[in-house]
């Protein structure tokens, strides 16, 4: 059955990406796209409740992409599908909703929508790093429809950093793929930590991983390739934007798991960068939300912070080794807890931005004041998010602090930086009780600004209520009765991160466990009365960001690398070796044919003419000449060739 029934999870939605063809009426378009998704949560839920019936099964379609494309269910893989459905049920329904006044190219967002949701099935589902990397590209140019739906100039230009982000991140797995299956001879995920360790501490394995956990962390949004995040949320509408930040996102922390926990497992080093960098992501994330004026932009950079909390897990699962079982139970919790919470978050800021056109806190101030509903439903999800006993949030990231706790209780020595890691988790834990502190205030306490407000009474359909209902009494479920939820959904999914369940069941509601995030809360309260209140917020301006935006990553590293620094290197170059070619020529002309004029390619002798004036100064023949055209086809054949001995012969 696995055989027929896995492809078609995969297959079925994207083979649904053509259906705006024949089916013009959009909304019976939306009610087909829904039915799907909901008839896919239900045969996830049922593979992952049977999950152990089907170990060692694996799919395979041999038609698709040439070599092939595989599938299996693994506890993660299957639960992260899952989550996967709820996202594009919940995402589906809206969108009936959200574009109810708007259906400007709505039949092409739906075909990309089905695309994407098939796409993200298959990384999830897949058996090898091939597979992945199929779906991954599919899934990342798919989703860029998705991002510049609009087609303003913001959405133009943050599906342009997106999609760079992905091609680069792209190139970067499928080397690192060639490099690792060339090196070790399988991708298949299971087999991984076996077929690394004999390769353990050589530089190829450590650069096969790099350029893998590149192209994932890309996708991720972790620090510090995270610049794409923070504009593509705003600019997508706001379904999309809960796929991108519940889902999207997770397709790349599953493929950094895959790097850290199988491929280099054995490195403690490899597991302390990781660490760092999971700290700076969960800190600057954190800190810009902070700062962020716009409601979709401060649930970006709160889905980094997050990333950066569940990044630590995974790091903190490696460095523990077979004591990790916590710190794993953490990382998997926290990615289907930020799942739930994110959908309630995006699909309330849909709302909000449907009905008064604008994101701008002092804008939409005051919007929900009256609006019971969705300030409980909104409340319980930030709630959530902050870590609040109680919430499904609190313990995931409950776990996550007993994971740094733990190695610091086994390690006596050498853990002051733990010790630090520790006090920037909670920091952490305390700036995301201050913005969203900041955004509920803002919403729902302040007096609302009336003239802003273009709403209708029925600002919200009941379909989109049930959807937010529904997930919101999980956050609370998950969170009042964590034995019999989370503690189960995580003991069934942790096995592809190498460690065993728990012993005994954690005591979430302890004074040793409540202390952290009380800690947090604090922390929280005092950032918000200090900061928020008396600096971010002015009577005259409002709700105010000192920050300069123009001082980011993307403006000061990564695009005058890209765009002045790399080409004019390579431009430099490639001028000296045509310069080079030109002298050998003009040598040869003069040693053995005499009685043949100088070309006129020659320009570095005295010229003779304006016209070779102009040629030589100009800043495109470099790019003309034949000796640069060889010599681009000559570096790039030399690599295939490369490439191809050390595969063939292993030399």
């Amino acid at each position: 059955m696995i055989n027929f029934l896995l492809p078609l999870i995969v297959f079925i939605p994207i083979i649904m990406g053509i259906a705006p063809i024949f089916i013009k009426d959009l909304k019976k378009l939306n009610l087909s796209i829904v039915a799907i998704c909901i008839v896919e949560l239900i045969v996830c839920i049922y593979l992952f409740v049977n999950a152990d019936s089907y170990t060692d099964m694996v799919a395979c379609v041999k038609w698709f992409s040439g070599l092939g494309v595989r599938f299996e269910i693994n506890g993660l893989g299957i639960l992260q599908a899952v989550a996967t459905c709820i996202i594009w049920v919940g995402s589906s329904i809206f969108s009936n909703e959200y574009f109810d006044h708007d259906k400007t190219y709505l039949d092409r967002y739906y075909a990309f929508f089905c695309i994407t949701f098939g796409a993200t099935l298959g990384i999830f589902l897949a058996y090898d790093l091939f597979t992945v990397f199929v779906f991954f590209e599919i899934m990342s140019f798919a989703s860029y429809a998705l991002v510049a739906h609009n087609q303003d100039a913001d959405s133009i230009a943050a599906g342009n950093s997106y999609l760079t982000i992905a091609v680069l991140g792209g190139l970067m797995v499928l080397m690192g793929i060639f490099m690792l299956n060339s090196m070790i001879g399988t991708l298949v995920i299971s087999e991984l930590k076996e077929a690394c360790l004999p390769f353990a501490d050589t530089p190829q394995l450590y650069a096969a991983g790099f350029m893998i956990f590149f192209g994932f962390a890309a996708k991720a949004g972790m620090f510090p390739l995270h610049g794409w995040l923070p504009k593509a949320h705003p600019a997508a509408p706001a379904p999309a934007s809960a796929a991108l930040s519940g889902i999207l996102i997770k397709a790349g922390v599953y493929g950094v798991i895959i790097v850290t926990l199988k491929i280099l497992s054995w490195s403690f080093e490899w597991s302390c960068i990781m660490l760092a960098i999971g700290v700076l992501t969960m800190f600057v994330g954190a800190v810009f939300a902070l700062l962020s004026v716009n409601l979709k932009e401060t649930l970006a950079y709160s889905s980094m912070s997050q990333i950066g909390f569940i990044t630590i897990g995974v790091s903190m699962t490696s460095i523990l080794g077979e004591h990790g079982s916590i710190a794993a139970y953490g990382t998997v919790l926290h990615m289907i807890n930020h799942t739930l919470i994110k959908l309630v978050l995006f699909t309330i800021a849909g709302v909000v931005y449907r009905n008064t056109h604008s994101l701008d806190l002092n804008k939409v101030q005051g919007f929900g004041k009256d609006k019971p509903f969705i300030k409980v439903c909104f409340a319980i999800a930030a709630l959530g998010i902050m870590g609040i006993p109680g919430l499904n949030g609190y313990i995931s990231k409950t776990l996550l602090h007993e994971g740094i706790v733990e190695y610091i209780h086994i390690r006596t020595n050498g853990v002051q930086i733990f010790k630090v890691v520790e006090a920037i988790f909670l920091i952490s834990g305390g700036l995301t009780v201050a913005y969203m502190s900041k955004l509920f205030i803002c919403l729902f306490i302040k007096k609302p600004i009336e003239k802003n407000h273009t709403y209708s009474k029925e600002y919200i359909t009941k379909r989109s209520m049930f959807v937010l209902g529904t997930v919101a009494s999980l956050i609370l479920v998950f969170g009042l009765m964590p034995h019999g939820t989370l503690d189960v959904i995580a003991e069934a999914s942790v096995s592809i991160m190498g460690v065993h369940s728990l012993e005994h069941s954690v005591n979430y509601f302890n004074f040793t466990n409540l202390k952290g995030a009380f800690i947090s809360i604090i922390i929280g309260a005092v950032i918000y009365m200090a900061l928020v209140r008396n600096v971010l917020v002015t009577k005259s301006k409002g709700y105010i960001n000192p920050y300069n935006k123009e001082w980011t990553i993307e403006n000061k590293i990564f695009r005058p690398l890209l765009f002045t620094i790399l080409p004019f290197i390579g431009g430099f170059v490639s001028r000296l070796f045509d310069v080079s070619t030109d002298i050998f020529v003009f040598i040869v002309n003069r040693l053995f044919c005499k009685a043949v004029s100088v070309p006129n390619t020659f320009l570095y002798g005295k010229p003779i003419t304006e016209a070779d004036v102009i040629r030589r100064n100009s800043r495109v023949s470099i790019t003309r000449s034949l000796s640069y055209s060889l010599l681009l086809f000559g570096l790039g054949l030399v690599c295939t060739l490369l490439y191809l001995l050390v595969t063939e012969f292993r030399v």
